[in-house]
């Protein structure tokens, strides 16, 4: 993933990233009205990751590099891990890093909702993750069979229609097929698909 795509529409999550600038090179800068000292924030994020193993200056000097390192961490605690790297100076970036780190373990971790619910409060002050790691969970139960709140399907995100609408049978299809928020998303539901119904919870209200 590139952090430099644009973050985010008004219609929700999409490519997580968007950095404006192409020089970031000093090892103090502002964030939320303080300053931060870039390699004190590496320090504190390296001890979190139990390793030394890594070039502070380089990481300082360039967000790309920072990315990578966030991206790849094995943190001892993920959850003070995603809270610290949200702080660096850099927020797209640091929020394109935590958004991979999500989609990695969504697509992979069996006990997904756990450790979102562990989480949760680390990514709460930023719209952009929190709403990715709410509809993640939306998407697993979808995809797992699980009944799912129609309500937070049809307030999901383009990019979790999409998901949704690629995957899904029954009447969360059928959900998608009439109220999709885009043509694109009511277009996939009529890819044909193996006959697998879902529940769902609440009655099916159209978008308004």
């Amino acid at each position: 993933m590139n952090p430099r795509e644009v973050i985010g529409t008004a219609s929700g999550p999409a490519n997580p990233i968007s950095v404006i600038r192409s020089d970031a090179r000093p090892l103090v800068l502002p964030a939320g009205g303080n300053t931060v000292n870039l390699l004190d924030h590496i320090a504190s994020v390296a001890a979190l990751t139990g390793r030394a193993d890594h070039d502070q200056a380089a990481l300082a000097a360039d967000e790309h590099l920072r990315y990578e390192w966030y991206r790849e961490a094995a943190p001892v605690d993920e959850r003070a891990f995603l809270a610290l790297v949200l702080r660096d100076p850099d927020q797209a970036m640091a929020v394109a890093a935590v958004v991979a780190r999500i989609d990695a373990r969504a697509r992979s971790d069996a006990d997904f909702a756990r450790w979102a619910a562990a989480v949760k409060p680390a990514v709460a002050q930023v719209d952009f993750v929190r709403s990715r790691l709410a509809e993640w969970c939306v998407l697993r139960d979808a995809f797992a069979g699980k009944p799912v709140d129609p309500a937070a399907v049809l307030a999901a995100s383009d990019w979790a229609q999409r998901k949704l609408a690629a995957v899904v049978d029954g009447e969360l299809l059928v959900l998608l097929a009439e109220h999709g928020r885009t043509r694109r998303v009511r277009a996939l539901t009529r890819i044909p698909r193996p006959a697998r119904p879902r529940a769902v919870v609440g009655d099916q209200q159209p978008r308004p």
